[in-house]
């Protein structure tokens, strides 16, 4: 079992939950806190400084996204994610990212495109270098700027709660085979078509988008 990620120690001795929650969920996201470890209340209240309280809201908060699941009588574990998980999260996505770009082919502006662009590009430079986190910040806010442009609140509520980054982070994980490369250059058919405010060819897109990532998934690990 690897070394208990929150040994680390944190510049700041005064954490809130929020801080405590992303700091835990990074550990799992990028391998330090494994599938099956188990994250226990006291002994990361001890290395980080902080009270039971804020980090018990904290596990309770990443069960919430999916990333810990609670067993009675034995505690909090990092969850297995399967192929079943990332799809469901995909097929929300799909409802959600088809509605906000009906509303982006409708609303968006030539420095809104501009914004959706550079983000594409950064984003493609990201995964040519390889660098992983920095890309699914950026895959994460392509996605996210279309939906900003609907200026619909509750749609973009919505869309937060569904985690994508989180998300984004375990299904890229699984498609590592494909490389960065290949997964960053697939957004252009997505920008294309909403440049040319084409609604037929931007639903396809977003809808092939995630739906062929779901197909490969399962072809590759059923």
């Amino acid at each position: 079992m690897a070394e208990d990620p929150t040994k680390r120690k944190l510049k700041r001795r005064s954490l809130f939950r929020d801080e405590i929650c992303e700091y835990i969920k990074e550990s799992i996201l990028t391998g330090e806190l494994k599938p099956g470890d188990r994250i226990v209340e006291t002994r990361c209240a001890k290395e980080l400084g902080v009270s039971q309280s804020p980090v018990r809201e904290a596990i309770r908060e990443l069960e919430i996204i999916g990333l810990v699941e609670n067993i009675p009588f034995q505690g909090s574990f990092v969850k297995e994610h399967t192929i079943k998980d990332v799809k469901d999260s995909y097929k929300v996505r799909i409802c959600l990212e088809t509605l906000g770009m009906k509303y982006a082919i409708e609303n968006i502006t030539k420095e809104q495109l501009k914004e959706i662009y550079d983000v594409m590009k950064e984003m493609e430079t990201a995964a040519g270098k390889n660098e992983f986190d920095l890309y699914i910040k950026l895959d994460t806010l392509f996605h996210q700027k279309i939906i900003e442009v609907s200026r619909n609140i509750l749609l973009l509520r919505l869309w937060n709660q569904c985690h994508v980054r989180e998300w984004t982070y375990i299904g890229t994980k699984k498609l590592s085979d494909w490389g960065l490369k290949n997964l960053a250059v697939r957004h252009e058919a997505i920008y294309n078509a909403l440049a040319e405010r084409n609604e037929r060819k931007a639903l396809e897109a977003v809808t092939s988008h995630l739906e062929e990532l779901i197909e490969v998934m399962e072809a590759k690990l059923g």
